[in-house]
């Protein structure tokens, strides 16, 4: 099978012939359709550890599952349209197959297509991530950064069906005009001069007491000192790639603050199969009217560094697919 790699520590995508993988038990073999390209696929591809050799990219993808290993669910899979994650750094879904636990792979809906199933799983569900720990925490409502991307829009989204206000941060004035401009009431621009004083005076208003951020910004600091006393701040991403953020500690102890980190394959394996099945079936549906993503280029693995370039010079004109068409 072709399957994509990297030529170099850090360095570029290249296409190589490997063996196709058998699954054991407990496994299934998924003959990949699209794999999407995230901000946690673009960190993971950037770690240290990596072996080069072995080491195939790609988190999250839609497929067919072609192959069984022993075990109820893998028969139960056989055959099936399926929305898949990976398990093996071995075995990433940027690749013809991809072998995986049957437990990371949920059916699609018939009314879901491969592209839009490929994209099911990490941010949708830590959109709904977001929102069980806003409800369970009894927030009022929410400070989002780097909110004009795919998850951005689905924060807002379940934030709206469930009466929590979303403060959308957003880098630049073309953005915060184009979220304005589709119905967004609260977006703030973090390159604007005021940016800081508006955030802690919105966030105030509104009692806005939980900042999720995946940016890690130097701006993190400031931010951290204006919004109210109590608030968490949870940070899932590492856009800016800074290795070390400083936050005064007087800031945390004066007011409280708690920082924490969120990854949503760790909440998804404290979750029983059950519930995760129910969030899935949620983005399902969701998925097939107003939670649907934008997709600005479809690329086939052999042009996957020009899929992850066009992605990079813009992340918020939609999402950019690998696909085995």
């Amino acid at each position: 099978m072709k399957a994509i790699f990297l030529d170099k520590p850090d360095g570029l995508l290249i296409v190589k012939e490997v063996r196709t993988p058998v699954p054991g038990p407990g496994e299934v073999l998924v003959k990949m359709k699209a794999a999407p390209v995230n901000p946690s696929d673009l960190a993971r591809i950037k770690r240290s550890d990596n072996n080069l050799e072995t080491f195939i990219p790609g988190l999250e993808g839609s497929g067919d599952v072609v192959a069984a290993g022993k075990g109820f669910l893998p028969r139960l899979w056989m055959g099936k349209r399926v929305a898949c994650s990976a398990e093996y750094a071995t075995s990433g879904t940027w690749s013809e197959y991809m072998v995986t636990k049957a437990g990371k792979c949920f059916p699609l809906n018939a009314k879901v297509d491969y592209d839009q199933g490929s994209m099911m799983l990490v941010n949708p569900l830590t959109a709904i991530g977001f929102i069980e720990i806003v409800r369970a925490q009894r927030h009022r409502a929410i400070i989002n950064n780097a909110a004009a991307s795919a998850l951005g829009r689905m924060v807002e989204l379940l934030g709206k069906k469930h009466n929590i206000p979303v403060i959308n941060i957003v880098r630049s004035n073309k953005h915060l005009e184009r979220l304005t401009g589709s119905g967004s009431k609260y977006v703030l621009d973090s390159s604007a001069p005021s940016f800081i004083d508006d955030l802690g005076k919105l966030s105030h208003d509104l009692n806005a007491t939980i900042l999720f951020d995946s940016t890690c910004s130097r701006q993190i600091e400031k931010m951290t000192g204006v919004i109210p006393y109590g608030s968490s701040v949870i940070i899932y991403g590492n856009l800016t790639g800074e290795e070390n953020i400083m936050i005064n500690p007087r800031i945390l102890i004066d007011k409280d603050i708690r920082i924490s980190g969120f990854y949503v394959g760790a909440r998804t394996k404290e979750n029983s199969l059950f519930k995760n099945i129910m969030n899935l079936r949620e983005v399902s549906r969701l998925m097939r009217s107003e939670m649907k993503v934008s997709i600005q280029g479809r690329f086939p693995p052999d042009r996957a560094q020009e899929a992850i370039d066009t992605y990079l010079a813009n992340m918020s004109a939609g999402k950019v697919l690998i696909v085995n068409d």
